[in-house]
């Protein structure tokens, strides 16, 4: 970063960052308690403003001699899988901040990382000889990553009118972790969303020190209809067969086996309670295959809600992450940052 020989302005500071897609309200947000934007007309102000911003922004910035303030546009060794409609430059926000939350994490995380086998199906005999159920389920794939030394996150503050990704994987330094981007309740849905994005990890789809964003998963998602939708590339495609292997049991083809159910909600859930003990799979996954092949989705989102949770998968993810980091490995305000953009009240 050069010493600027023009003063820096707190207005041209923040419009530089407005124009990146971070609102001043939220940038502000972010800042430590201590932070004084007086501190700007100084060149060591400066500088550590910069450092902020790259240790909770994930951005790398820039001073120049006009005292202007400039943001390297893209987020390091990104990797965007959009809708046609979005443009990756929209996704870099959720890229950036993911990015810097993960580096916090893996540097947090109680155990080392250990390296998950590339092979769905014996993933799926560890999964279930954690939890001694008889299938693959969103608890027992997130309690797996954790044993594993890969942190599970949501992000949840972003700025107002920023693309949201559904997931998130990130390698930092040689060591993973995932991001889920939206709050869905059920546990199912995060299912899918949780073994795509270790997934494209397992298949060294991510770059170390950048990330792979996925903005929509058509597996979890409703109202496809009429959408630009993602365009399946290599890297998509074998990380859906190899997320689909791992929660079916190695049975692509099961939803053949799922009888067509007119409108019934009740009726949807029991098939699918019956199949998924029958074939190993979990019944909710069943549910949401059955919404996407027959284009279905307000009969199955009525159908989740006849299986039962004691809290919400976003309340899971916060607790298993809880359990599995050592805040005092890091700053006090380094911690306070990694829960605060959780939603997690420190």
């Amino acid at each position: 970063m050069h010493n600027a020989k023009t003063p820096i302005t707190v207005k041209s500071a923040f419009e530089s960052l407005q124009a990146a897609g971070y609102s001043r309200a939220f940038v502000t947000k972010l800042l430590p308690e201590w932070w004084d934007n007086s501190l700007l007309k100084t060149s060591a102000g400066a500088f550590q403003f910069a450092l902020i911003l790259k240790q909770r922004l994930g951005l790398e910035v820039n001073f120049g001699q006009d005292g202007n303030l400039a943001i390297e546009p893209r987020a390091a060794h990104a990797n965007f899988k959009h809708l046609a409609s979005t443009r990756e430059d929209e996704l870099n926000v959720a890229a950036s901040l993911g990015i810097a939350l993960a580096r916090l994490a893996v540097f947090a995380t109680r155990r080392p990382y250990v390296g998950l086998p590339n092979d769905s199906a014996v993933l799926y005999a560890m999964v279930r000889s954690i939890t001694g159920r008889g299938h693959v389920d969103f608890e027992g794939l997130l309690a797996l990553c954790w044993a594993h030394g890969i942190p599970v996150l949501f992000l949840k503050e972003m700025p107002r009118n920023t693309k949201r990704m559904t997931g998130m994987a990130v390698m930092v330094d040689g060591r993973p972790a995932i991001l889920l981007g939206f709050n869905y309740t059920h546990y199912s849905k995060q299912l899918f969303v949780l073994a795509h994005e270790l997934a494209h990890i397992l298949c060294g789809h991510v770059q170390n020190n950048g990330a792979l964003v996925d903005e929509e998963i058509a597996d979890v998602s409703e109202g496809l209809g009429g959408r630009a939708q993602i365009p399946r590339d290599e890297q998509e495609r074998e990380a859906d067969i190899f997320a689909l292997s791992l929660i079916r049991n190695g049975n692509l083809d099961v939803i053949k086996r799922m009888p067509k159910i007119a409108g019934s909600a009740a009726v949807l859930a029991a098939e699918a309670s019956r199949l998924g003990r029958e074939a190993g799979i979990d019944p909710g996954h069943l549910i949401l295959s059955y919404a996407k092949d027959q284009e279905d989705w307000m009969t199955a989102n009525q159908a989740l809600n006849f299986s039962e949770q004691a809290r919400s998968a976003i309340d899971l993810v916060r607790a298993s992450f809880m359990d599995s980091i050592d805040l005092d490995a890091i700053s006090d305000e380094s911690a306070e940052h990694l829960l605060s953009m959780q939603g997690i009240n420190g």
